[in-house]
């Protein structure tokens, strides 16, 4: 099955204490990187805690 990375996909953000979720158009690219980056984040905030440092 193979995607077309620049077809329009909705994502929506939402969180229990939140008044409404957060909706975004992105491409299929975009959401890629915005989960590498996101996937990032949490390895770092895992090693800072990891050293006491967060």
């Amino acid at each position: 099955m193979t995607y077309d990375p620049d077809e329009i996909v909705t994502v929506e953000l939402d969180c229990h204490e939140w008044e409404r979720s957060y909706t975004r158009l992105l491409t299929r690219r975009q959401l890629g990187e915005l989960l590498l980056s996101l996937d990032t984040m949490a390895d770092e905030t895992e090693a800072a805690y990891e050293e006491g440092t967060a």
